[in-house]
């Protein structure tokens, strides 16, 4: 059995969004993914004792379900304004083999599908392949100018 691509981790990490099933969404996250969340939450005054046993997997389990509902309503905020469910999943090319990026993308109106534009980029999720697993390491949204 193949282990799953870096786009259908992506799709299973948004679903787990989406879906609110925020221990998928801290089980989909690397290491480095890990530290930048609870880095963030630092920055936003999180306890340091609590990030550390964050961190450390010591977490109570009530602490650990509060922050990591935080954790998806922050990346919902994110990707506002995208319907997670109707999302493209498209893996860009790499010579790295242990790292990928994957580009969410949204259908576009019929309009711009008349002239040739059937979707839309909303975000990349940024992925790095850890003991055979394509795991997340960042999503970066696509802001509007």
């Amino acid at each position: 059995m193949t282990s799953p691509s870096p786009a259908e981790v992506s799709a299973r990490f948004i679903h787990a969004v989406a879906w609110g099933e925020h221990l998928t969404v801290w089980e989909l996250l690397a290491l480095e993914g890990r530290k930048t969340v609870l880095r963030v939450a630092l920055g936003r005054g999180m306890d340091d004792v609590l990030a550390s046993r964050l961190r450390e997997d010591r977490a109570e389990p009530d602490e650990l379900n509060a922050f990591l509902t935080d954790l998806v309503n922050g990346l919902r905020a994110d990707l506002a304004g995208a319907d997670l469910d109707t999302l493209g999943f498209e893996e860009q090319p790499s010579e790295d083999l242990l790292r990928a990026a994957v580009v969410l993308t949204t259908p576009t109106d019929p309009e711009l599908t008349r002239h040739g534009i059937d979707s839309l980029p909303v975000a990349t999720i940024r992925l790095v392949l850890d003991g055979g697993t394509w795991l997340v390491t960042g999503i970066e949204p696509r802001r509007a100018r």
